[in-house]
């Protein structure tokens, strides 16, 4: 490599040379690496290529996830939870045992790898409840039943300091080849020291079957504060996560 001098800086690819900037500094190196062209039809990059394609998908459905938490829970999501769930996309991939390298199908991989999954930075949803609700499938593809009862009052009701909470209920329907359906529900305002089995059985269900999908269960839970008869969410706290998967 090489420092560029002169008045004219250049920045780019050419002639074999890659131009670029480092720490403000402008410097040029050989073009390493296949060209463009290389990379798709050589088949020395073939295995290179399948990798791309499934960390492709894994990429496309964590933007579909972390999309239809955004509804739920905006600001307060881990800013880094889209290459965390990129990552674990990747995994539930890889024990595809039907379709080969590159072209492999969430459906079809281990999905028990995305139950337990926290969205939030800093809390965890089993910690903050002290106990995870039980999630069961009704009806094939669309209706499903949060069962709270049997847990007790939160460990946060002493800790916190925060009066009130809800309980965010979801259910998201994902897979490669549609776009992600979500539906969702905040449960009634509970005082801190109510333990969520007031709430009992809840159920969430889709407006169609959802067929050939891969549907989480999610639960998330906020502290709210209330100020001349206005709900606030209380962004510095609270949960969120996958409580069960079906397909």
């Amino acid at each position: 490599m090489a420092r560029q001098t002169g008045i004219i800086r250049f920045k780019g690819q050419m002639g074999g040379l890659d131009f670029y900037q480092s720490e403000g500094v402008d410097m040029v190196r050989n073009k390493t690496g296949p060209t463009t062209k290389q990379f798709k039809n050589s088949k020395a990059f073939e295995r290179s290529r399948q990798a791309s394609n499934d960390f492709g998908t894994a990429g496309s459905l964590a933007g579909k996830l972390k999309h239809a938490i955004i509804y739920m829970y905006g600001k307060t999501l881990n800013p880094h939870i889209n290459s965390k769930l990129t990552g674990i996309f990747s995994s539930v991939l890889a024990k595809d045992p039907i379709h080969q390298r590159g072209e492999r199908k969430l459906f079809y991989g281990d999905v028990s790898k995305l139950v337990g999954v926290n969205f939030t930075a800093n809390t965890n949803l089993r910690s903050t409840l002290g106990r995870l609700p039980v999630l069961s499938e009704k009806e094939k593809g669309k209706s499903f039943h949060f069962d709270f009862g049997g847990m007790h009052t939160p460990p946060f009701s002493e800790a916190a300091g925060h009066r009130l909470y809800q309980v965010i209920l979801a259910l998201v329907s994902l897979s490669e080849d549609a776009e992600h359906v979500v539906v969702w529900q905040e449960s009634e305002i509970l005082e801190a020291g109510q333990s969520p089995a007031v709430l009992g059985e809840m159920e969430l269900s889709f407006a169609t079957t959802q067929s050939q999908k891969v549907i989480l269960g999610i639960v998330g839970i906020k502290f709210i504060d209330i100020v001349n008869g206005q709900t606030y969410s209380l962004k510095e706290s609270g949960a969120i996560g996958v409580v069960g998967c079906f397909k």
